[in-house]
Order: structure tokens, then sequence, then C-alpha cells
């Protein structure tokens, strides 16, 4: 039996420099201003540019159009994995979705990345509508998608989008991409969880139950994700209301459109928006009758997905 001084010298003089984390995992590095990886992703995103392998932007308006597309999708897994399996396959399926653009107000190129999700091995990704919704300020834009490792790849098409649904899918041109299967057998407390990069940090995974699901009418702050309009063209047809997967994981602006998945590793649906349920405003004091209403406080939030049958409403077999 080793007596404390001893078990004291070993753990003074025990070698530095030992790695916290097992195998394989990464270490994200935060730091103030620009940091080291936003450069290396806008230099890898010019190159795509100079060599023409970006999609043009007046293509992407064009496609932005299209409902539906055919694919192929790999089979619902059965068997359940490990955590550290899940957690390292949440990751592999990842990507970081957006647009490389030029901006109207600055004139320079920008980045403005969220999350997605690879489906096929081929390279189809899912994603929300409103990630791939042209942001207001571009004049000139494409979208790439970056892998966890910090590698860029084009997008090569938008195969379908329904900001209804606030779902969509585009074609990633990838050498190797690791998919998700899409599982609809879900119930509320069938255990949930979700690796993306909530306001930019990076590499974020957390672990949620699924609480309940809910049909109500999309919300008008997606409405910039609706697609460019021919004013000739027939009114669209009405959409149903899409259906809601709520749950108690984390995510934050920067999580959109990434994907929640079970025990199996399944994709059950992808990160859409946030609710905070907020107490009721009180206004004016004793002292002051006539004082604004203020925010009385946040009673708690609620994380709300997209079902993955919703993105399966955008897929027509082969």
């Amino acid at each position: 039996m080793l007596r404390l001084p001893v078990l004291l010298f070993l753990v003074l003089f025990a070698p530095s420099g030992a790695p916290a984390q097992g195998t394989g995992v990464p270490i994200y590095e935060e730091t103030a201003g620009s940091a080291p990886e936003q450069k290396s992703l806008m230099e890898q995103a010019e190159k795509l540019l100079a060599t023409e392998a970006l999609l043009p932007y007046a293509d992407l308006k064009e496609q932005l159009k299209r409902k539906d597309c055919v694919l192929d999708l790999p089979p619902v897994r059965t068997q359940p994995l490990t955590a550290r399996e899940r957690w390292q396959l949440a990751r592999q399926s990842h990507l970081r979705v957006g647009y490389y653009f030029l901006c109207t107000k600055c004139d320079q190129w920008h980045l403005n990345l969220a999350g997605g999700y690879v489906i096929t091995a081929e390279g189809a990704v899912a994603t929300c509508a409103h990630v791939i919704a042209p942001p207001a300020n571009i004049k000139e834009g494409h979208l790439i998608a970056v892998t966890d490792d910090g590698v860029v790849y084009p997008v090569t098409a938008v195969l379908a989008m329904d900001p209804a649904r606030d779902s969509a899918i585009i074609q990633v041109k990838a050498p190797v991409l690791t998919p998700l299967s899409l599982a609809t057998e879900v119930m509320p407390g069938d255990a949930v969880w979700c690796f993306s990069d909530p306001s930019s940090k990076r590499g974020y995974y957390s672990e949620g139950v699924v609480s309940r699901f809910v049909r109500r009418p999309f919300v008008r702050s997606k409405a910039s994700a609706r697609p460019p309009q021919d004013p000739a063209a027939p009114a669209p047809a009405s959409t149903p209301a899409p259906v809601w997967l709520e749950t108690t994981l984390d995510w934050a602006p920067g999580s959109s459109g990434s994907a929640l998945v079970d025990a199996c590793g399944n994709g059950v649906g992808h990160v859409s928006q946030i609710e905070p349920i907020q107490a009721p405003a009180k206004s004016g004091t004793r002292s002051n009758p006539e004082a604004p209403a203020k925010p009385a406080g946040t009673f708690m939030v609620i994380h709300q997905a997209i079902a993955a049958a919703e993105v399966r409403a955008l897929i027509r077999p082969k």
C-alpha cells in the first residue's frame, strides 16, 4: 500500500502535457477577433470560387424553387450505439452549411454558416430552408459546406426546398461523407442528441428527451426563407402546417439545420427555432404609473425541431 508522501510525490511530479481527451477528439480553439479557422475557411472558399467549383448565384436562385427530389435513402438503423459511437456518428454526419457571399453594405466577402446533416453517401445534405435562403445583404453568393475538421466543399445543387416545412436538401461534392438514416418512429420520452455550433461555440454536443409533437402555423420570422417568386406565376397551393418536435436539448442561433439523433444514430429531426416563454410584461410603478412596460423575465425556453417526416416529404423514392 502506498503511503501518503509517495502519493503526493506522484501527483506533484507526474508528467505534464497528458491529453485531457480521448483519441480522435478535437479541441476547439476559442479566440477573440478573427479566428485562424475563419481565415482558412475564407481562403478555401476563395479557391473554390476561382476554379468555378461553386454553384453560380443565378442558378442557385432558380434552384431554390425546386419542391422535391429523388433519392435512395439508407435503411433505418435498429441497433443501439454506445455513447461514444453516437457522438462520433453525429459529428461525422454534421456539416456547417451556408453562404460565402459578397456584401452589399461593405463590398467584402463574408461567411454565414449554420448546420446541416448528410442523408446519403452520394452527398445529399438536409438542412433548414431558412439556412439556405439568401441573406438580405447579399450581392453575389455561393453555398458551401464545411466539415467539423474545417474542410470546405462546394454545394453543387439545391435539390429541394420548402419554407413551410423549414426543410431543404442540397447536393455537396465531397470524396467521403457519412450519412444518417431518417427515422420517424419517435415518441415523447425518447432520448435524443444534437451536435451543433450554437452561437459559434464549435462542436457542442447535448443530450435531452423528446417533449412533444405539435402542429401549428409556420412562424412569420421565417418568411425570408421563401425563394423568389415569379409575379406572373399562379399562387402556390396551401401546404399543411409542419409537425414540430419539441425537446429539452440545448441549442442557439447557429445550430439551425443540425440533426437530432436517436439512440441508434438515426436522424429524427433538425434544429429549427427557439421559443422563449416569458412572464407578462409589467408597466408602471407606484412612483411612476406611466412608465413603459418591461419584460418580467423568462419562465422557460422551448427548443423546436422539424421532424424527419417533413424532410422525407421532399423526397420521392427511386
